[in-house]
């Protein structure tokens, strides 16, 4: 992990999200949303993206998502488009359906967020869309 955010406010989280697609706008950036039932906090982080071309595609490390879902509830995948906007690309509506997982995506160029949620949801839908309703 190499950032990581805590925080009861959403607007904190988008905010995170936001601000480092921004500091690195040459290469998508990656990263994990979750909620953290104990402390009642979502939780947001930016990974490594092991990806051979960065500007088009992000990987993260398989270890990377089991320590974050060991540690929390994970919502979705979160990922910057550097280029176009913020809907998913074939390939991410493929991905989001293959790992049941919600992406999260952030448009550099639009500014803005969307949220794609695969047919086979493995997690809390309440939460997402507590998420989505202060992303949009």
């Amino acid at each position: 992990m190499e950032h990581k955010i805590e925080h009861k406010s959403i607007s904190e989280i988008k905010d995170f999200l936001a601000n480092h697609s921004h500091q690195n706008m040459s290469n998508e950036i990656c990263g994990f949303v979750g909620f953290n039932a104990e402390t009642k906090k979502f939780i947001a982080t930016i990974e490594k993206n092991e990806a051979v071309d960065t500007r088009s595609f992000f990987s993260i490390s398989p270890v990377s998502y089991l320590n974050f879902k060991n540690s929390c509830s994970m919502l979705g995948i979160f990922h910057s488009h550097i280029m176009g906007n913020e809907n998913p690309s074939e390939f991410d509506i493929k991905m989001s359906e293959a790992c049941c997982l919600s992406f999260i995506i952030f448009s550099i160029n639009s500014q803005n967020f969307s949220i794609y949620e695969p047919s086979t949801k493995d997690y809390d839908v309440k939460l997402l869309d507590k998420l989505k309703k202060k992303l949009k």
